[in-house]
């Protein structure tokens, strides 16, 4: 029976059981076959595009996430949203989901009719812009500090100008004034 032998935390050689690749099932096993990358991961605008107003997806579509500044846009979208919900629900019940489905009786589905269940609630708009207002002025923080410890970028140099000063009359054209 042959060993694993990778190097452990403790520096000792693993003891466990090889697989065919040569290592254990901690040290290189299966997960080298078997995981070839998320088909399922979450891609960058994929999780709230769907919700975006056409104005929100223009400004969406200007985010570098990442960058303090484009995660304060984002911010700010998601502010002006829980504003405008705050402003048009305030504290009144909103429906929250709508369900329907047939009305069975004695097991049997009758056809035509549906019996419709919601769920409403009242939102906590306010607990929402608090959170929201207590992440940009860290964005904010954070971007102060990150201004006060990279100097600004200089723009580069478009066209440099040289005078010539003490030009002697009499030189030659090699003698270029050196001393040598």
């Amino acid at each position: 029976m042959e060993h694993c032998g990778a190097k452990t935390c403790s520096g000792q050689p693993c003891k466990n059981r090889v697989m065919e690749n040569g290592r254990c099932r901690m040290h290189g096993g299966k997960a080298a076959v078997t995981h070839k990358g998320n088909k399922h991961a979450a891609t960058p605008g994929s999780i709230y595009s769907r919700y975006y107003t056409e104005e929100e997806t223009e400004l969406a579509s200007q985010v570098e996430l990442g960058k303090v500044d484009e995660e304060l846009r984002l911010t700010r979208i998601r502010l002006m949203r829980a504003l405008a919900g705050e402003a048009e629900f305030g504290s009144t019940l909103e429906l929250d989901s709508e369900k329907s489905e047939p009305v069975i009786v004695d097991g049997a589905a009758i056809a035509g009719i549906e019996q419709v269940t919601t769920n409403s609630k009242v939102r906590d708009y306010s607990a929402l812009i608090d959170k929201l207002t207590a992440r940009i002025e860290s964005l904010e923080r954070t971007r102060a500090e990150l201004a006060k410890s990279s100097p600004p970028e200089e723009p580069p140099v478009g066209k440099i100008q040289i005078e010539i000063v003490n030009v002697k009359s009499n030189a030659s054209p090699t003698d270029d004034g050196a001393t040598g």
